[in-house]
């Protein structure tokens, strides 16, 4: 480039002699007054070409020989190189200082995370003009000025890149000295570090909910045994009066009936406790046990209060008795509200009907009674509550709340009063639905 420059100036200044030297054409005649610069450039038919103008030969040598003399000058200018004297910092493995020279200088520098100093020396000379720059630290991306000596000081976490060179004379040196600078993040910043907390957190999070969830449980746990105890005591009650009365029909029947009617009222109590006993320890029962259980019952209350009461019972032909699943003791407290509060008052025979039915894999089980109905047993229910306090219906309650607690498809329970076409009461039909495949506490 340089070479180039030169050339193009002893090109111009020899041009300029030879129009000085050119002698100035004459005026013909006619011909306009022009300057004497652009006469020759109008004048076309004493015009020369600039390039026919002949040139002597001393002064051809004289171009020469200057050009000559300017590329020896420029060729002989001195290539430099710019040296490294003194490199100091803070070692991030071993936290010691450092001292090293060009020799020894790694091309990589580690420096400590507290402690993120560089200093470099260069060689001292006034001829040198030393600039650098740093990668990644704002305002220093661009090659700044600086003395042989540099400074680096605080330094952000991460890779940075220093850059060193120098100018002499307009002229840059042949090398650049390079550093990659490193300076470790924080620990508390360190990826590693952030994913430790991360899982620590989210175990802690985690195992919170897991105690959250077995108090939860716990609790409910407790509730459950206590309803259960409740539910079984309700059961194991069934209750003592009616084993009082039971005892008492048992003189009557022997009295009124002799030993024939005695053995077959001994026979069905006997029964009916060991039942009774048996299904206290137990959360399910088939479906074939439960039906002789209020068979039984039946049949035990009617001789008791020496009074008929029929059963009539409708189960689907294709459900497997034994196979099939209800809660224990589910149905007794409903056979027992259907002859407390329904048939006793009536005065003519009672009749309770038991249908079960399979549908959409759910038990449909409904106990009808013919009885006076609720509205009138509500009239009676003050009068009667001296003698007797019935639990069916809240036991029910209780007891379905327990089971619903285990099973997505809850169970259902439903009281309806029936009517007569003359708007007479015409009984009590109680509706309970139970899952096939229902579960208990004990699965």
């Amino acid at each position: 480039m340089h070479w180039a420059k030169l050339v193009n100036s002893q090109r111009q200044i020899l041009y300029l002699w030879t129009l000085k030297k050119t002698p100035a054409p004459k005026k013909s005649a006619g011909a306009k007054t022009i300057t004497n610069k652009m006469l020759r450039h109008f004048n076309l038919q004493i015009h020369e070409s600039c390039q026919s103008i002949k040139k002597p030969f001393f002064v051809n040598l004289f171009a020469l020989t200057s050009c000559f003399l300017s590329f020896k000058a420029y060729s002989q200018q001195p290539v430099f190189e710019i040296k490294l004297t003194q490199l100091e910092y803070v070692d991030g493995k071993t936290n010691q200082i450092v001292y090293l020279n060009e020799a020894f200088a790694p091309s990589t520098l580690v420096l400590s995370r507290d402690y993120n100093h560089v200093y470099i020396e260069l060689e001292k000379d006034s001829s040198i003009q030393y600039t650098y720059k740093v990668s990644g630290e704002a305002g220093l991306l661009d090659w700044k000025k600086t003395s042989n000596e540099i400074h680096l000081l605080g330094l952000g976490r991460g890779v940075h890149k220093l850059f060193v060179k120098g100018t002499r004379n307009g002229v840059n040196s042949s090398n650049t000295i390079q550093f990659d600078v490193f300076v470790p993040s924080p620990i508390y910043l360190r990826w590693w570090f952030i994913v430790i907390i991360i899982l620590i957190v989210v175990s802690i999070f985690y195992l919170f909910l897991m105690l959250e969830a077995k108090l939860l449980r716990e609790r409910k746990d407790k509730n459950l045994q206590v309803s259960n105890l409740e539910a079984k005591a309700y059961r194991a009650q069934m209750n003592p009066h009616f084993i009082f009365n039971a005892l008492n029909g048992m003189q009557s029947a022997m009295v009124l009936g002799g030993e024939q009617e005695f053995n077959k009222y001994i026979t069905s109590f006997s029964k009916l406790i060991r039942n009774t006993i048996e299904m206290s320890s137990v959360d399910k029962i088939s479906l074939a046990d439960e039906i002789a259980y209020i068979t039984n019952y039946i049949a035990l209350q009617s001789l008791r209060l020496e009074k008929e009461i029929k059963m009539n019972l409708d189960v689907d032909a294709f459900i497997d008795q034994q196979a099939a699943f209800l809660p224990c003791m589910m149905l007794q407290p409903i056979i027992e509200n259907a002859i407390v509060h329904g048939i006793i008052p009536k005065k003519a025979t009672g009749t309770i009907t038991v249908a079960i039915k399979h549908v959409d894999d759910m038990l449909v089980i409904s106990v009808t009674d013919d009885g006076i109905g609720r509205q009138a047993a509500a009239v009676l229910k003050e009068r009667y509550q001296k003698t007797h306090q019935s639990f069916a219906t809240q036991i029910m309650r209780d007891r379905i709340d327990i089971f619903n607690y285990y099973n997505k498809r809850k169970l259902a329970f439903q009281i309806t009063d029936l009517h007569h076409d003359d708007g007479d009461s015409a009984g009590t039909k109680v509706t309970l639905n139970v899952p096939v495949d229902f579960m208990t506490r004990h699965k």
